[in-house]
C-alpha cells in the first residue's frame, strides 16, 4: 500500500499551487479535501486587477482583429453587393424600357398591319365593285341590244304584218263576199 505521508505531501504540495493562484480562502478549501470554496474565482477581490488587465489585452486584440481584418471584409463584401444590386437594377430597367419599347413598336406593327389589312380588303371589295359594275353595265347593254335588237324585230314583223293587213282585207272580203253573194247571180 502507498505510504500515507507520501500523500499528505501531496497534498499539502497542492494546497500552495493553489494557494498562490486562488488565494488563502481556496487553498484552504483544497487542503479539506476539495470542498466548496468561499468565492467564485471572477468574483474573488484579489483577482479582479488581473482580470481587468486581461479583459483590456482580450478587449484590444479582439477590437484590432475586428478592425483591421473583419469590418474591411464585411465592407467589402456589402459595397460588392450594393454594386451588384444596382448594376441589377439598371439592368432590370433597361430591360424593362426596351420590353416597353418592344411592346410599343409591337402595338404600332399590328396597328399598321390592321390598316394595311383594311386598306387591302377595301381596296379589293372597290375592284370587285368596280367589275361588277363593268360586268353589270356589259351585261345591261347586251341586253339593251337584244331588247333593240327584238324591238327591231317586233316592229319589222308588225310594220309586215300592218302592210299584208290590206292585202289580206281585201282577199278575206272577196272571199266573204263570194260566199255571200252566190257565183251564179
Amino acid at each position: 500500500m502507498a505510504d500515507p505521508h507520501a500523500s499528505d505531501a501531496g497534498a499539502v504540495d497542492a494546497a500552495h499551487a493553489v494557494d498562490a493562484a486562488y488565494g488563502a480562502d481556496a487553498a484552504a478549501a483544497a487542503a479539506h479535501g476539495g470542498e466548496h470554496a468561499a468565492t467564485f474565482p471572477p468574483f474573488d477581490q484579489s483577482l479582479f486587477s488581473s482580470q481587468l488587465i486581461w479583459f483590456a489585452i482580450t478587449f484590444a486584440a479582439l477590437y484590432f482583429v475586428v478592425s483591421r481584418f473583419i469590418i474591411p471584409n464585411v465592407s467589402t463584401v456589402q459595397a460588392r453587393r450594393a454594386g451588384t444590386i444596382s448594376s441589377d437594377l439598371d439592368a432590370a430597367a433597361l430591360k424593362s424600357a426596351k420590353a416597353e419599347e418592344a411592346r410599343n413598336a409591337m402595338e404600332k406593327a399590328t396597328a399598321k398591319a390592321r390598316a394595311d389589312a383594311r386598306a387591302t380588303v377595301d381596296a379589293a371589295r372597290a375592284e370587285v365593285v368596280a367589275k361588277l359594275t363593268a360586268e353589270q353595265e356589259q351585261a345591261e347593254a347586251r341586253l339593251a341590244e337584244r331588247i333593240g335588237a327584238a324591238e327591231a324585230k317586233v316592229t319589222a314583223a308588225r310594220t309586215a304584218a300592218l302592210a299584208e293587213v290590206p292585202g289580206m282585207a281585201d282577199a278575206l272580203a272577196r272571199d266573204i263576199a263570194a260566199k255571200l253573194v252566190p257565183a251564179n247571180a
